[in-house]
């Protein structure tokens, strides 16, 4: 691992260091393309989106005001490529902001698997909206305040989807979980 700090290696990168744009891929390639897969669900837009948005933190990697930032910043650019991607993908024009799950069901899905397929099945079929909060939040570790920042909503907004998702997922989970 590079011993480099964000800082720094967005520093060298501003400066136009390609082995700094290499140690910033490399650094967060992976946690970038885990975030748009949990939150598309395919993994041909997760890697579309993962690419865009190293392109584009190259290409304005000026306009970041403050390099500690740069996670944040970065799952900010990912999260909005993915549901870009998303809406241009989108079908149907209806969208209904009250219901946090699509209109699949998980029976088939989880019929025959473990409890963790279950619970992994249950969660891929929350919406996008809250099935981000949930993966920020619960497997990225990040505050309530930089999911605000990522999501590009309020602090309250973060903490209610991810009380809707959570209280979601613990219905759906009820016949698999009896116990």
């Amino acid at each position: 691992m590079d011993p480099r700090s964000d800082e720094q290696l967005v520093t060298q990168l501003r400066g136009g260091s390609s082995d700094a744009f290499e140690q910033l891929y490399e650094r967060y390639r992976r946690h970038i393309y885990t975030f748009c897969l949990k939150l598309s669900g395919d993994r041909s837009l997760a890697e579309d989106a993962t690419h865009d948005t190293f392109v584009r933190m190259h290409d304005h990697i000026g306009s970041l005001n403050d390099a500690a930032q740069l996670r944040t910043w970065l799952f900010s650019i990912a999260r909005n490529g993915v549901f870009r991607q998303l809406h241009n993908n989108r079908r149907n024009g209806s969208y209904d902001d009250e219901n946090v799950w699509t209109d699949e069901t998980p029976l088939s899905i989880a019929e025959h698997q473990n409890a963790s397929a279950i619970v992994s099945a249950c969660i891929a079929l929350l919406k996008p909206e809250y099935r981000e909060v949930l993966f920020l939040r619960e497997y990225e570790q990040h505050t309530y305040v930089e999911i605000a920042l990522i999501t590009g909503t309020t602090e309250d907004s973060v903490k209610s989807r991810l009380f809707k998702a959570r209280k979601a997922l613990a219905e759906k989970l009820k016949p698999y979980f009896k116990d």
